[in-house]
């Protein structure tokens, strides 16, 4: 008889996701769980926390889901010192977005007499990319982040006392791990490894179990095409504005995306469109504008991607010799104010290649 295969990453990583689509909640409950259970293992969180830049401080009181109401947060885990003061939020994501108050309003709950923290617990194929969506939120709202500091399984900036920062569930679940091994905790140790088997199973996962309500509501479906619709719409108005032409383009479609190509200021060959995967991995919009730099197409033939990255703000680099330049919806407006806002982004950036790359 051929043996029985075995699970690879654990109880919670086969239950949780079977028994309640709220995995996010279970691993914050777990978290707390463990970070309550030992005070070796806290202590693990405290000195990550000092890796970000925190001073050294012993850890008291953790407490999931604690409203703080002056400031309407309540982050998933409250962690105070051994005085009860408040030191660190932390923030448990696998792939939700951000909320609209993150991180603004949670660092502003912070103390500001003392050294604290704000940290995203992502999975690490998550860390920049989100990293990038706070940087954003903070700069629309005016918030200075300072000292920033990025490497692996970490990226932080200070703001006054505060600090906002981005690590790995694996990262802090290794450190956790580490502090229950030394303290000869075998049992807590064990529970850990459940915990990281749920997060390795949520980093690696391609499909996303079905919710009903996904399926049934028909509101998904006409957003996309809302999405889709807007296409075109925006490229007539850059059209008549006088940057873009699509004069021998076409409509291009994949799996994953749908859109056309156009040129910018009759140089700059882009895609505009609806991307499934740069949405995915970015998480900023679902509109985007691509530019393929090698070749002649592009206008930028000769230069680049991190040339162009250092002269144009606001453009990632999508690790395939292309520019992804997000195209930021506004929110709460009527449909002709989204296509205006749209389009001007999209002349503000093709105004700034043209300045910074002129013809040759």
């Amino acid at each position: 008889m051929d043996a029985l295969a075995r699970p690879t990453t654990g109880l919670l990583a086969h239950l949780i996701p079977r028994i309640t689509v709220a995995v996010e909640p279970a691993a914050t409950q777990s978290l707390a769980y463990i970070l309550s259970a030992e005070g070796a293992v806290a202590n693990e969180l405290a000195e990550l926390a000092r890796q970000a830049g925190l001073e050294r401080f012993e850890v008291g009181r953790v407490a999931p889901e604690e409203a703080h109401g002056e400031y309407s947060v309540q982050p998933d885990l409250t962690i105070r010192d051994s005085s009860d003061a408040v030191r660190i939020f932390i923030e448990n994501k696998f792939w939700a977005g951000l909320t609209d108050r993150q991180p603004v309003a949670y660092l502003n709950a912070l103390p500001a007499d003392t050294s604290s923290l704000l940290l995203f617990v992502v999975p690490q194929q998550r860390i920049h990319s989100i990293w990038n969506e706070l940087e954003d939120r903070c700069a629309h709202e005016d918030m200075i982040l300072e000292n920033e500091f990025r490497e692996d399984n970490l990226v932080r900036a200070q703001t006054a006392n505060r600090t906002l920062a981005v690590t790995s569930w694996q990262h802090l679940l290794a450190r956790l791990q580490h502090g229950a091994s030394a303290s000869g905790h075998a049992f807590l140790e064990q529970d850990i490894l459940q915990l990281r088997g749920l997060a390795d199973r949520m980093d690696v996962d391609a499909f996303l179990p079905l919710r009903g309500e996904e399926i049934t509501d028909i509101g998904l479906a006409r957003r996309m095409i809302n999405y889709s619709d807007l296409i075109d719409a925006i490229v007539e108005r850059l059209k008549v504005d006088g940057v873009a032409d699509t004069q021998g383009l076409r409509p291009t479609h994949g799996y994953y995306s749908a859109g056309r190509y156009l040129r910018l200021h009759g140089r700059f060959g882009a895609w505009m469109g609806v991307d499934l995967q740069a949405w995915r991995k970015y998480e900023i919009t679902p509109l985007w504008w691509i530019v393929g730099v090698p070749g002649d197409f592009s206008g930028l033939s000769g230069y680049t991607i991190q040339e162009i990255s250092r002269r144009v703000p606001n453009v990632h680099d999508g690790n395939d010799e292309s520019l992804y330049i997000p195209i930021r919806l506004t929110a709460g407006v009527e449909r002709d104010r989204v296509i205006d806002d749209a389009a001007a982004q999209i002349r503000g950036t093709a105004d700034r290649l043209r300045d910074a790359f002129p013809e040759r």
